[in-house]
């Protein structure tokens, strides 16, 4: 396949996002693509798990595109590290901007993958922008994240108030959260080893995000989705729960919920042979709704 970097806009934002666009190997000019914006983990960058399943799609034959969000990675945003769902939400809408900009792509057959905590994002993305017309997520981490386990990592609401309004003011630093810490050790597994590590990764949020997604109730807005929808989770995730709980909330029948055995969370980032069971659930997916 052919890889190139590309730059796009978060029109909301006025911010720069840095892509790669992924291209099969055999690409004509005469033929209209279809194409998948891919997106991952929650404060990832795009040459992470998502870019684990886009060059997969892309030897399927679509194009694809992943990116590092507003605020992370090599794309623009200050200050650093804030993880906000309105956000990612507008950077998907700017990468379907960006896909629909190139002639080679047919814009009625572009699709979204999301992994974790952007399986949510971009569930949420398939309900509120019409380009998009099939979505598929992968171990969706948040339903309603006020109830789970992440509000574990959250500071006392007050005490994140206050410091977001001193930093604004110019009187403070920025208080963070420590959003995979060491002692968690399957997270571990991946992001402290080779298996997924990155330079321009790191662990830590702005803990203003949390005054966001805290709110952020997945399962109330996925009752207004009617597009085709694929929820891939884990036999042994930790976040199983709550794909399941998003699954549930799609009130069609044009969706399917598939569990991939013994595999657990963080499994489904990169490991085989999880990866390729669950694209043997996504290519047929998309080959039928794109």
């Amino acid at each position: 396949m052919n890889t190139q970097k590309v730059v796009f806009m978060n029109k909301a934002l006025g911010t720069r996002i840095a892509g790669l666009l992924y291209i099969p190997s055999d690409f004509d000019l005469s033929h209209d693509y279809p194409a998948i914006v891919v997106t991952g983990p929650m404060l990832s960058v795009k040459e992470q798990a998502q870019s684990v399943y886009a060059k997969r799609l892309t030897e399927a034959g679509y194009v694809t595109l992943v990116f590092d969000g507003t605020y992370f990675g090599e794309s623009e945003g200050m200050p650093r590290g804030q993880e906000l769902p309105e956000v990612k939400e507008s950077d998907i809408e700017g990468a379907v901007d960006y896909l629909c900009g190139l002639p080679y792509v047919d814009n009625d057959r572009i699709g979204g993958l999301g992994i974790c905590g952007s399986g949510s994002y971009m569930s949420v993305a398939g309900v509120k922008e019409p380009r998009i017309k099939a979505v598929t997520a992968i171990v969706p981490a948040i339903s309603d994240i006020s109830t789970s386990a992440m509000a574990g990592f959250f500071k006392p609401e007050a005490e994140v108030i206050a410091a977001k309004e001193a930093y604004e003011k110019g009187e403070g630093e920025i208080e963070y959260l420590n959003f995979m810490p060491r002692a968690f050790d399957e997270g571990a597994a991946y992001y402290y080893t080779s298996r997924g590590t990155h330079p321009r990764w790191s662990n830590r949020v702005v803990a203003w995000s949390q005054l966001e997604l805290v709110k952020y109730n997945v399962t109330n807005i996925m009752k207004d989705m009617k597009k085709p929808y694929l929820v891939i989770t884990a036999e042994n995730a930790w976040s199983r729960g709550a794909s399941t709980e998003v699954f549930n909330a799609v009130p069609h029948d044009n969706k399917e919920l598939c569990i991939i055995p013994e595999a657990s969370h963080f499994d489904m980032y990169d490991l085989a042979p999880y990866v390729s069971m669950a694209f043997e659930k996504i290519l047929p997916f998309f080959n039928n709704n794109l």
